[in-house]
């Protein structure tokens, strides 16, 4: 590392260049291929829409996307720098047949296009390095924010509040009944196992430690947490989750409310569903409260939501571009765990894929109009939506029931709604995520400086010369429409 102000040479890149034991190195290694050879491999695994059986249910008439942004400035730099993190996430309830009827003379209406759609969004703010409350460590700082604005953000569309604590306890109850304590799977500070917590939080049971607990603790994203540095990872875990548990709210919310109205809407979210890093227990919860979820709706003859992931970037997006013109329009195309394994994440063809954070199943599909999706869709009734191969003593592999259409009954009527919302404003984009990406996002440049200005504010540090004084402290979970 440099010494402040010692600056590189500008022929200092010459000898790495020049280096033969970097150009044998890179000689060596593969990358993924940017075209099909043989497209047998693709062809043979997609599927016409029309040919997937359709569940009964109405036609959708609503659909609500959710989406997050987030930030790490630095308050402070150079050392000790001193960092906050900001998040903000959005919910976007798009009203589907007015949206639809926005464009009825080949030009969009664009303010029957703004009355079909009401957003609502949450943000907070959550300390990064060299951040403290008053006689406690940064690590368990991050905790208690954390912890706080969950509880403090919150949503009162479906009568009394409803934060995302409630929806965290609700994942470990079950539908419309929040679980009255769930149990962390070790105490933060000392790694006592099996400690108890309400939503108010709780007391580590070890009487040499008696750590404060909070219920965020079971999301564990305090491992991540680095007490001097950037922690823009841990930011993007913890948005992530309350993107989620967003979503989780809203369908309890109507599940509570009128749990008909669940088989009228479509859910969609951006980015897979799945759970990442530290958290990745907890996709359990997620498939248990589907499953739940599935199961009561069933009972009372209600078809379940339409619940959708879908993916802007990534490997599985960039390979779905490399095979794009073997997929006619209008099919799917079902990636099988060996092709998986095979052709996207380099591993061994019986290698068990998704297993530790999936609770849906990637599908690839190319519209009626030619764009690609790389979406996520759950089980219905419920279920695992990756199984471990099983090789079938002949080379192959034995089918298995997360790999076939008949346990994806709404995926069909997922993409014919996609399908029909589909913007050419972005690549392969749909207008649901696109208007709550445009709710959600926090502007760089002008956006990131004032940010800044508001964490030097808020922290009492020498502010840039920039002035804020027409600016306040951002509350947490503050709601808007």
């Amino acid at each position: 590392m440099p010494y402040p102000d010692e600056r590189a040479s500008r022929i200092g890149h010459v000898q790495t260049a020049l280096s033969p034991a970097i150009l044998e190195a890179m000689e060596r290694w593969n990358t993924p291929a940017l075209e099909v050879g043989d497209p047998s491999h693709v062809t043979d695994r997609v599927t016409s829409l029309e040919e997937i059986q359709k569940d009964q249910r109405p036609d959708p008439t609503f659909a609500i996307a959710f989406d997050g942004s987030n930030q790490e400035v630095e308050a402070r730099p150079g050392y000790p720098s001193v960092r906050v993190g900001y998040v903000q996430i959005a919910g976007v309830y798009v009203d589907i047949p007015r949206f639809l009827n926005a464009n009825r003379s080949g030009l969009v209406d664009a303010r029957e296009l703004e009355r079909a759609q009401i957003t609502q969004t949450v943000n907070s703010v959550l300390p990064g390095s060299n951040v403290f409350l008053k006689g406690i460590t940064g690590r368990d700082t991050w905790r208690a924010e954390f912890d706080r604005s969950f509880v403090e953000s919150e949503i009162d569309d479906f009568g009394d509040p409803f934060s995302l604590t409630d929806a965290l306890m609700t994942i470990h109850g079950g539908p419309g009944s929040p679980a009255s304590s769930l149990t962390l799977s070790k105490c933060p500070t000392c790694k006592a196992p099996n400690q108890t917590v309400t939503a108010l939080g709780g007391t580590c049971a070890a009487p040499s430690c008696l750590t404060k607990l909070y219920a965020t603790d079971v999301m564990r994203g305090y491992e991540e947490f680095t007490d001097d540095g950037e922690n823009l990872l841990t930011l993007t875990r913890a948005m992530n989750m309350a993107e989620r548990l967003l979503l989780v709210s809203y369908i309890d919310g109507f599940y509570r409310e009128e749990s008909r109205n669940l088989s009228q809407g479509i859910f969609i979210t951006d980015g897979p569903l799945a759970v990442y890093g530290p958290a990745a227990p907890m996709k359990s919860q997620f498939l248990e409260y589907w499953s739940q979820l599935c199961a009561a709706l069933e009972t009372r003859n209600i078809a379940p939501p339409l619940l959708v992931g879908i993916e802007k970037s990534g490997r599985f997006v960039d390979h779905a571009r490399a095979i794009q013109s073997h997929i006619p329009n209008g099919h799917v195309m079902m990636l099988d765990t060996p092709y998986v394994n095979q052709y996207v994440v380099n591993q061994e063809l019986d290698h068990y894929y998704g297993r530790d954070e999936f609770y849906g199943r990637r599908f690839i599909y190319k519209t009626s109009t030619g764009e690609v999706l790389v979406v996520t869709v759950p089980r219905v009734p419920g279920g695992r939506p990756y199984e471990k191969p099983q090789r079938d003593g002949n080379g192959g592999f034995i089918p298995v029931p997360s790999e076939q259409y008949a346990s994806y009954p709404t995926l069909r009527a997922t993409l014919e709604v996609l399908d029909r919302m589909q913007t050419r404003l972005y690549p392969n984009a749909v207008i649901p995520i696109a208007l709550a990406h445009s709710a959600s996002s926090l502007p760089l440049g002008t956006g990131r400086s004032v940010l800044t200005l508001l964490a030097q504010k808020g922290l009492k540090m020498p502010q840039d010369s920039i002035g804020l004084s027409q600016f306040k402290p951002p509350r947490y979970g503050h709601r808007g429409r």
